[in-house]
């Protein structure tokens, strides 16, 4: 009896031996991340490395900042419009004249590396009077992408690089999409503005259910915020272009408190009249008062001004800021 109660131990030991090499060998993967540690969105990676070159390079040096590689035209063109709005608004550093940039851009004679060679940086000093070039490309890397910005001295032929490891967000998505039709810019707004992952309860509607005017008609639209809020109105017009509407002078009172539905406009009303068709409006919430970029007319619709629309500067800190929450409302006029 002895024996046989030893040999059920030892049976009984190896069973639970096995059931746990059994669940163990199930257990789950820790999943692995997918992005580096530092990896940050390209809102935030471009005013970094935008500040990092705005202390390091000389004041009142001439800089030339030209073209991006990227993956297309309205990435490469936002990349570059970023950088130099930062470079205009807070920096000492001079820009060479955009008028030259297409020049500048032949000039330029990248290599498998990304850098410029030493003959197209002279050439370029000595055409337009550049001390520095300013350059870089956005490249894939697994899931993330890699910003390789690069300052070249013009004289010294030496280059001065920075890094930023970027984490894909709902922006550069919008940038890398491929535009399908002459419509892109107005698509793609219906996807930024589409009001998710909406903290504020933010929402905008015109004051006809079904958004059908005719001309001659008025129009007023109500905003409503859950939490105190500033906000910004963006019109779309029947032929693509798009201008902030509201607000456009510092009487206007774009302030909302937690609770409140506005009317906008405050003291009168948009009148529809021609061209017939449909036209949007775009509303973006931010949590601090702003200014916005001065705009003296209406510009065509694109990714890159649609995605530019977002940046507004916080008037206390003078920094870009993001909104954080974005709506929006199509309406149709028609005779």
């Amino acid at each position: 009896m002895k024996t046989i109660k030893i040999i059920s131990n030892i049976l009984l030991s190896f069973l639970l031996i096995a059931l746990f090499l059994s669940c163990t060998s199930h257990k789950p993967a820790t999943p692995v991340d997918e992005y580096s540690k530092d990896s940050i969105t390209i809102d935030t990676a471009i005013p970094k490395i935008a500040s990092y070159f705005s202390s390091n390079l000389a004041s009142k040096s001439n800089v030339a900042l030209v073209s991006f590689e990227t993956e297309n035209k309205t990435l490469s063109d936002y990349i570059f419009e970023e950088f130099w709005i930062y470079f205009e608004d807070n920096s000492s550093l001079v820009l060479i004249d955009r008028k030259n940039l297409e020049m500048i851009n032949k000039e330029m004679n990248y290599q498998m590396s990304g850098m410029v060679s030493d003959d197209s940086a002279k050439s370029i000093g000595h055409q337009f009077g550049a001390q520095t070039l300013l350059y870089g490309k956005l490249v894939k890397i697994g899931k993330e992408y890699r910003l390789s910005v690069y300052a070249t001295d013009v004289e010294r032929a030496t280059s001065n690089l920075r890094v930023a490891n970027i984490k894909p967000d709902k922006r550069l998505a919008a940038l890398l999409e491929k535009p399908v039709n002459e419509n892109a810019g107005i698509n793609m707004a219906n996807v930024l503005y589409s009001g998710s992952d909406n903290p504020f309860q933010f929402t905008v509607q015109t004051d006809k259910s079904n958004g059908l005017y005719h001309d001659g008609d008025y129009m007023t639209m109500q905003i409503f915020s859950a939490k105190d809020a500033y906000f910004k109105v963006t019109h779309i017009d029947v032929n693509g272009n798009a201008q902030v509407i509201y607000p456009t002078t510092s009487r206007d009172n774009n302030y909302i408190k937690a609770g409140q539905t506005r009317n906008i406009p405050d003291n009168t009303k948009f009148k529809m009249t021609k061209p017939y068709g449909d036209e949007i409006i775009l509303v973006a919430a931010y949590d601090a008062p702003f200014t916005v970029p001065r705009q003296t007319a209406s510009a065509p619709v694109s990714n890159n001004v649609i995605a530019r629309g977002f940046a507004v500067e916080n008037t206390e800190t003078q920094t870009s800021i993001q909104p954080v929450a974005t709506a929006k409302f199509t309406y149709s006029i028609k005779q």
